[in-house]
């Protein structure tokens, strides 16, 4: 049997990298005279720049930036073969870096600015940037900011750059943008199509996950309106209602109004620069995982995206993730054929955590029993 892993991370415990070798332990149990091949996969989030380099080739760059309260930070990206750069916002703006100090008025996407200059400074002329895990609702603004857009009062001062200050923009000066944007093609990899405002915007959506009280997300959504109202009177595209706009606090709008970026799904970049479906002809089986399958999954997620192509050329596809939440049976439609929990008992989080390549190893072995007594029926 020739089995084709392509697995997400899980986050908060394992990288694809780990969670494919733990599945490739399980599978061994069971077909121990199989051929393996691994591809690492993202969508956007967290481990898209291993990814890509791992597709590519390239190497890590690291450049000190400002986390989201404006505190100094070492962030890395990745510089790919073809001299394109890579970027995860989250290294510079992600929730990670404030967990224990969640501020989301004052927080800013400004570090994420810092790195697309530094991909500019490096030579890049292509740069993709993987929009997930933010802290951030500022709706781009303080990355650019970074690049040289000024956002002003109704007195034509410097408002400061943080989301706070959204309601107060009455003007953007857009005179001093890095001109090397111009020259520069930017795709940003986003796996949500949520618009900027509204019920399904970023404030509503995303905010309570980034601390934001209701009160807050009111505020927040009035003032990302205001900013798309200010956008629209300078002159600048009406990217609003973009899917995909709502995306990291809005930096989905403000990486397409400020930077005339392109938005693409993030996990079929990365499916194209692996050549996945060229490389679906040798395989048997395709295992892919998360470490939870939801509703949410067939939004752009790394199961459904290798499902979805791995059902063009007909091949079973399995999934074993961390755990199986609700509505998760929508994937059936998706391509997915069978999904297996790592969790088999009740637990804490902490138990499961502790032991997740453990358990990934376990839930690989039995969901190919299984296929092993259909085999032999």
């Amino acid at each position: 049997m020739k089995i084709m892993i392509a697995c997400d991370s899980f986050k908060g415990s394992l990288s694809s990298y780990e969670v494919a070798d733990y599945i490739k332990k399980g599978a061994m149990k069971v077909f121990p005279h199989s051929k393996f091949e691994v591809i690492v996969m993202a969508d956007g989030g967290e481990g898209t720049v291993d990814a890509m380099i791992s597709s590519i080739g390239g190497h890590i760059e690291t450049v000190t930036v400002k986390n989201p309260l404006y505190q100094d930070i070492e962030a890395s990206y990745g510089i790919l073969k073809d001299n394109s750069a890579i970027i995860e916002m989250a290294a510079a703006s992600g929730l990670p870096l404030v967990e224990k100090n969640k501020d989301i008025y004052k927080s800013s996407t400004f570090g994420t600015g810092q790195l697309i200059k530094a991909a500019l400074d490096y030579g890049c002329q292509t740069i993709y940037i993987g929009i997930g895990g933010s802290a951030t609702n500022d709706g781009g603004i303080g990355m650019a900011s970074a690049l040289g857009v000024k956002f002003l009062d109704r007195d034509k001062k410097e408002v400061p750059i943080e989301a706070y200050s959204l309601p107060l923009i009455e003007y953007i000066d857009m005179s001093d943008l890095d001109p090397r944007i111009h020259h520069t093609q930017i795709i940003v990899m986003c796996d949500v199509d949520n618009p900027l405002c509204g019920k399904n915007g970023a404030s509503a959506i995303y905010g309570p996950q980034k601390g934001a009280t209701s009160e807050q997300v009111t505020y927040l959504d009035q003032g990302l309106n205001k900013l798309a109202r200010v956008c629209k009177k300078t002159g600048l595209k009406d990217a609003s209602d973009i899917p995909g706009a709502g995306a990291a606090g809005g930096l989905g709008f403000g990486l397409i109004t400020f930077l005339n970026a392109q938005l693409s799904a993030g996990i079929d970049v990365v499916l194209n620069a692996n050549h996945f479906k060229d490389k679906l002809d040798n395989a048997d089986l395709i295992i892919t995982g998360e470490g939870r399958i939801d509703y949410q999954s067939i939004h752009g997620k790394v199961p459904t995206g290798v499902a979805k192509m791995a059902k063009q050329k007909s091949k079973p596809v399995i999934a074993v993730v961390g755990c199986i939440g609700k509505d998760a049976s929508l994937v059936y439609d998706y391509g997915i054929d069978s999904i297996e929990s790592c969790v088999y008992a009740p637990c804490t989080l902490e138990e499961a955590l502790s032991k997740a390549g453990e358990n990934v190893e376990n839930a690989t072995e039995r969901i190919l029993r299984s296929i092993q007594i259909g085999m032999n029926m």
